[in-house]
C-alpha cells in the first residue's frame, strides 16, 4: 500500500515536468516594418506589431531558395513560425525557426 502511494505522489509531482515543453510554435504574418540587427519588426495582417529575433538557427527562404538574413529588407511580406520562449524575466521573446519571404514582385515592362 505504502508503495503504491509513493509511485502515485511520485507520478503527480513529476508529471508536470515531464509535460513541460520549450515554447509553443506562434506563425506570424505580414510586413517587415523594420529591421535592427537580429530584430525585426512586423506589422500584422491584423495591424497589429510583433518583434521577433533571428538567431543562428533561423532559417530564412524565399520558396525553395535559401536566403540569409540580410536579405530581409523593410517592406517584404513575411510569414515567420517562430518559438515563444519565456526569459527570466518572465517576458515572452519570440524566436524566429523560419522565416519565409513572399516571392520578388514580377519586373514592370
Amino acid at each position: 500500500m505504502n508503495k503504491a502511494r509513493l509511485s502515485l505522489a511520485f507520478v503527480l509531482l513529476f508529471a508536470p515536468v515531464a509535460l513541460a515543453h520549450k515554447g509553443h510554435t506562434v506563425k506570424v504574418m505580414g510586413t517587415v516594418a523594420a529591421v535592427d540587427g537580429s530584430h525585426v519588426t512586423i506589422t500584422t495582417t491584423a495591424g497589429k506589431t510583433s518583434m521577433v529575433v533571428l538567431d543562428a538557427k533561423t532559417k530564412v527562404v524565399r520558396g525553395k531558395t535559401a536566403q540569409k538574413a540580410a536579405d530581409i529588407k523593410v517592406g517584404n511580406r513575411v510569414v515567420v513560425a517562430a518559438a515563444d520562449v519565456k526569459g527570466k524575466d518572465g517576458k515572452i521573446t519570440l524566436i524566429a525557426k523560419l522565416v519565409t519571404l513572399a516571392a520578388a514582385a514580377a519586373a514592370k515592362k
